[in-house]
């Protein structure tokens, strides 16, 4: 069975895009703060310069080896598993976003807790996200566990496994580990209930900051991502090429930190390559490039023995507008079908600066039209229906009546949940609904489908718990 693939450089050109990154880990290498890490990389034969380290490619091609190709992760509250594969398509919501556009005004607007909330309903309910994340940064909660609230409200009402906050903070990811070893048990790596980010910093550095978050989390083994986020033309070369082999070269450096601190540790290549505005030296996310990058990026990571965790909904506008749509469409639809194991993007707006609850439900049917488009065809004599056609032709019946019309009308030809799928003249009988107000309407039904939810009374109490001791410590 032939599964369409797309590629933008051959074998020979990713090999040698692969070799390019390692040689810049050889010969320019990276910048690492705790001199403990790079104490234990020269006993793997790396060479330190300074607060340098020069990587050994011997030492790389060890780590490379040992990369998972799956994991399976539940929900603590519902045991809702998903596996995540190389070779599999998955995805999850943008995370992290400080505005939402209100749907009673049509504005933009801090996100607040309850907003958070609002998301996880009808996240519980989308058919093609697979792995929800914190999307908003609640406004209304101290800025010192912001992380550790958005972990513990999307334990308390997420039916699926949970795509934690990016990490900066040590501080913080060691109460992010007692959250996730509170509803996944002691052993993490056995039994992981999501996944968090952590980021590198571009040009090829990790802070000490970020080596210890590194130890709670990977030392716990929670599966993370390397959410590597270089700026082509700010903090990358100004071309997909450059930006994306330095991309690759961070990845790699961060997975053999990784090694160093759990050989048995999940990894997902994180790229999140974005290219500025060279008139304002702004991020922008919208651009055909933030597609072919991470469609690239796939591919290295393939190559590399990665799982990958790629941008893919993005775009640069600020409204649920056109530009919207072939934005999203364009760049969620080139890493799907070079073979992204993970795509994100769902709900965001604005170079992922602010989302929208209908934006959410607009995603989800972008994501299944995707999937579709990615489904292998079958081409066996009962696909093509010869014996339909037989009837249809010989004894003057009609295709409507046929078994095998039954039999595929519900599977064959996409069913949409909320695109306008009829005629004008049925468009006109409805009051001619726009389709921002049919998501609209849609979000409100989900969230109140769902509101009920929760986890155990008990468990919240120990979440609780968990939260006041960290206020304690990081509110002083």
């Amino acid at each position: 069975m032939y599964i369409p693939k797309l590629t933008y450089a051959n074998q020979e050109e990713i090999e040698s895009l692969h070799q390019y990154s390692i040689h810049i880990l050889k010969t320019l290498g990276m910048k690492i703060e705790d001199p403990e890490i790079r104490k234990q990389l020269c006993e793997y034969s790396c060479i330190e310069k300074g607060d340098r380290i020069y990587f050994n490619e011997d030492f790389i091609n060890t780590v490379l080896k040992s990369l998972k190709k799956s994991v399976i992760m539940r929900c603590a509250a519902t045991g809702n598993a998903k596996e995540f594969a190389l070779g599999k398509s998955a995805t999850h919501s943008t995370g992290g976003v400080p505005w939402i556009v209100d749907m009673k005004t049509g504005k933009k607007r801090n996100g607040q807790l309850t907003d958070l909330i609002d998301t996880i309903h009808i996240m519980n309910q989308l058919s093609e996200l697979d792995l929800p994340c914190a999307l908003l940064y609640p406004g209304d909660v101290p800025a010192e566990i912001t992380q550790l609230k958005q972990t513990a409200t999307m334990f308390e009402h997420c039916r699926k496994p949970i795509y934690g906050p990016g990490v900066s903070i040590a501080n913080n990811a060691k109460y992010i580990v007692e959250l996730f070893k509170l509803y996944g048990g002691s052993d993490l790596a056995k039994n992981p209930v999501g996944m968090v980010g952590i980021s590198p910093e571009s040009p090829l550095f990790l802070p000490k900051e970020i080596t210890d978050t590194m130890k709670y989390i990977i030392g716990a083994g929670i599966p993370t991502s390397v959410l590597s986020a270089p700026m082509g033309g700010l903090t990358s070369p100004l071309s997909v090429p450059g930006t994306v082999t330095q991309a690759h070269a961070e990845i790699i450096g961060f997975a053999c930190v990784a090694y160093l601190i759990n050989p048995d540790c999940v990894l997902f290549y994180g790229s999140r390559t974005f290219f500025a505005n060279m008139k304002n030296a702004q991020s922008i996310l919208g651009l055909p490039e933030t597609g072919i990058s991470s469609a690239l990026c796939v591919q290295l990571a393939t190559y590399a023995g990665f799982m990958t965790d790629v941008d893919g909904l993005a775009t640069t506008s600020c409204a649920m507008d056109e530009q919207t749509g072939y934005e999203k469409m364009l760049n969620a639809l080139l890493p799907s079908m070079a073979g992204g194991t993970i795509i994100t993007g769902i709900g965001s707006l604005s170079s992922n600066m602010s989302c929208s609850l209908s934006q959410l439900i607009l995603d989800n049917e972008m994501m299944a039209m995707i999937r579709k488009a990615q489904k292998p065809m079958v081409f066996t004599p009962d696909a093509m229906g010869y014996e339909a056609l037989e009837c249809v032709v010989e004894e003057d019946e009609t295709f409507l009546v046929q078994d095998h019309t039954i039999e595929n009308l519900r599977t064959e030809i996409f069913q949409p949940s909320i695109s306008f799928d009829s005629v004008w003249a049925d468009w006109v009988a409805a009051s001619e609904p726009s389709l921002n107000l049919r998501a609209e309407e849609m979000a409100y039904e989900l969230i109140k489908k769902d509101e009920d939810f929760s986890v155990a009374p008990e468990l919240k109490a120990e979440a609780e718990k968990i939260l006041a001791a960290a206020e304690r410590e990081l509110l002083k």
